[in-house]
């Protein structure tokens, strides 16, 4: 996260900072001409020279010390990296369909992919290792120990307060990366304990402090990933984030960020589509009861592996005031009400548009993969997302008693 701290004019090309006492604090920095561009340098209490010609910030020679000497070594390892990441998630999309066509094919590519990812990443925590081993003194070392992968046992010793008291600590500009090994370490693939997690972390720091906002930008980077599940805990940190730290900066930030389908808590979107018979269906229209909104489709396997809990909960609570509000994303009429006899799907709330993946109803919700449900109370509200099985009988139970 970048905050302005000085500022200087050029002549003929050149110019100079100079600051005042022992110097600017020891940390990362960029210089250039504007936030978007510029050259990262470590100052401590090296004079440095930044040699950059016409302009070229990215190019730039860092020269007389051994601060930035370790620090472009280490920038160069990561580029590296994340080109030879980009190759393999490249190779990845390519051999994606062979899932459906070659499965023997398919998990021997994936297993290649693998082994040269985890070469990769051993490489590259070997290297760290070694650097880590040279002088501790260095500003460089403590960035570093904050972007490897530690041996901590538990994501309390991983991450501490005082990690976040520690100022040199906030000018590592290297907290994504420590929050995303966190979770990646204890947090496997798991998006409840990512959420879990990321919320310990920011309880790590005071309200309206520098830790706390850049606790707040790195976790929502971090959770990005999760959008590809179609959950949006990223952007409900980045709205915190512009809720706790207004202006254009957190403005601009939140920008990059999607907003996922509507969260707990929040009034669930009305939905007005076809029915089996073409007459047109409101799920505000069942207000009243508690409801699941499932989205399925007759072709989704593990929507139909799932149908026999939805109609089980439903013969145990439909007296009590439980119904279905079902979304279908299929095409084909026919398979669809086929598949609607077949599994017994017997309550009468069943529309589509026939749209498939375009449905109306599931770009409301931003959909993106199926089963997904949302339980809805009497009033309309979300109160729990994508129950199965036991966790929705409990639920029901819970709202509309044993």
């Amino acid at each position: 996260m970048l905050k302005k701290v000085d500022s200087t004019s050029h002549k003929s090309g050149k110019y100079s900072f100079k600051s005042d006492g022992d110097g600017f604090p020891r940390g990362l920095y960029k210089v250039g001409p504007g936030p978007l561009f510029g050259s990262n340098i470590i100052l401590s209490k090296e004079d440095v020279i930044l040699d950059c010609e016409n302009k070229k910030w990215e190019e730039a020679k860092i020269l007389g010390s051994k601060e930035n000497e370790s620090y472009i070594k280490f920038r160069d390892l990561n580029r590296r990296m994340n080109f030879e990441m980009q190759v393999l998630e490249s190779k990845y999309k390519f051999l994606l369909p062979k899932a459906q066509i070659d499965k023997v094919a398919f998990e021997s590519g994936l297993q290649q992919l693998r082994s040269k990812a985890d070469s990769l990443l051993k490489d590259q925590q070997l290297k760290y290792l070694d650097w880590l081993g040279g002088d501790k003194s260095l500003f460089f070392n403590k960035m570093l120990r904050l972007s490897s992968s530690d041996p901590a046992v538990s994501p309390e010793t991983y991450i501490t307060i005082e990690d976040f008291e520690d100022l040199e600590n906030l000018r590592a500009d290297v907290w994504t990366t420590r929050i995303s090994n966190l979770l990646q370490k204890f947090g496997q693939q798991d998006a409840d304990k990512w959420i879990i997690l990321t919320d310990q972390v920011i309880k790590l720091t005071r309200p309206a402090t520098l830790a706390r906002e850049i606790a707040l930008r790195s976790v929502a980077i971090s959770l990005r990933p999760l959008e590809q599940s179609g959950l949006n805990a990223a952007y409900d940190v980045a709205k915190r984030y512009t809720e706790e730290y207004p202006g254009p900066v957190s403005a601009l930030f939140i920008k990059d960020f999607t907003p996922g389908p509507p969260a707990v808590g929040e009034m669930a979107p009305d939905i007005e589509l076809a029915d089996v018979n073409g007459n047109l269906k409101k799920l505000s229209s069942l207000k009243g009861k508690v409801v699941l909104l499932d989205f399925w489709a007759s072709w989704c396997g593990p929507c139909r592996m799932e149908n026999p809990n939805v109609v089980k909960a439903y013969r145990e609570f439909e007296s009590k005031g439980f119904t279905v509000f079902s979304v279908s994303l299929d095409q084909n009429k026919d398979k669809w009400l086929g598949a609607i006899s077949k599994d017994g799907l017997v309550w009468e709330h069943h529309v589509s548009d026939l749209k498939g993946w375009q449905s109306a109803g599931s770009a409301l919700y931003k959909v993106t993969g199926i089963p997904a449900t949302f339980l809805l109370d009497k009033t309309g509200k979300i109160t729990a997302k994508n129950l199965r099985g036991k966790a929705l009988d409990d639920k029901l139970k819970e709202l509309l008693g044993p």
